[in-house]
């Protein structure tokens, strides 16, 4: 008789599945390679600079953000290639969008991080 497996065996699959696909993002995407370089740098960054718990938790907040919507756009676009793999306008504006996120939080990631990150360099020189 097959059993079913335990909610507690499912969670736990279900976070190596997560992590497959992280891995496999890792993998093809050399724009999520740059941005996870970037949490690196930035990360020593604020060990350097002494950067304080809400910066911290700022700068954490939109480590998660630029990963995850990199993610999604990534995901987007496998998904329109997929279901419409030759040229389409609508497919190319979808994918623009997508990609139009990812640029919009590093926008949003970058000028906060000049804020949080500036006036410690200056005060450091």
């Amino acid at each position: 008789m097959n059993q079913k497996p335990s909610p507690f065996i499912r969670f736990i699959r279900s976070f190596r599945f997560a992590c497959n696909g992280l891995g496999i993002a890792l993998k093809g995407e050399q724009n999520l390679r740059f941005h996870f370089i970037m949490v690196v740098v930035v990360s020593a960054f604020g060990f350097a600079l002494q950067i304080n718990l809400v910066e911290w938790l700022i700068v954490l907040i939109l480590f998660g953000l630029v990963i995850a919507v990199e993610m999604l756009n990534t995901s987007i676009e496998k998904l329109c290639n997929l279901i419409h793999p030759e040229k389409d306008v609508r497919i190319a504006e979808i994918k623009d969008i997508a990609a139009g996120a990812v640029l919009w939080i590093s926008i949003v990631a970058a000028i906060t991080g000049l804020i949080i990150f500036f006036p410690k360099v200056l005060n450091f020189l």
